[in-house]
């Protein structure tokens, strides 16, 4: 015969081992879980600060290039300003520098032209 007492107390125990297990499988999903938001977290600021490094890198190819490319201009400027002084000294004769002199005692003598024009007003 099977005693009551003994079958209530073998149910009680392994209910109790099955809320046992049930509640240590839920905890380690709550720390699975955590773990997975916490690594989450540390390969999203990782993913960011990486980001934010090769923005740096980034902006300062970009000041070297910049520099670069105005470095290249104002040599071709250099060169074919010096070219077209030599070219324009050999077909017309005339040098630009003198040129330039030329022009600026023009603009003064209109100036003092106008001076006068104004006085005779």
């Amino acid at each position: 015969m099977i005693n009551p007492v003994k079958m209530i107390g073998n149910i009680k125990s392994v209910s109790h081992m099955g809320e046992t297990s049930v509640r240590t499988v839920i905890l380690a999903g709550l720390g699975a879980y955590s773990k997975g938001i916490e690594q989450f977290g540390m390969a999203q600021h990782l993913a960011t600060k990486r980001f934010n490094d090769l923005v740096v890198k980034g902006e300062a190819v970009e000041a070297e290039t910049v520099q670069r490319v105005m470095d290249t201009k104002s040599v071709i400027m250099g060169r074919a300003e010096s070219q077209f002084n030599r070219t324009l000294n050999k077909t017309c004769g005339v040098d630009r520098d003198r040129l330039t002199n030329f022009e600026v005692k023009i603009d003064q003598l209109q100036k003092a032209i106008d001076e006068l024009a104004q006085k005779d007003k």
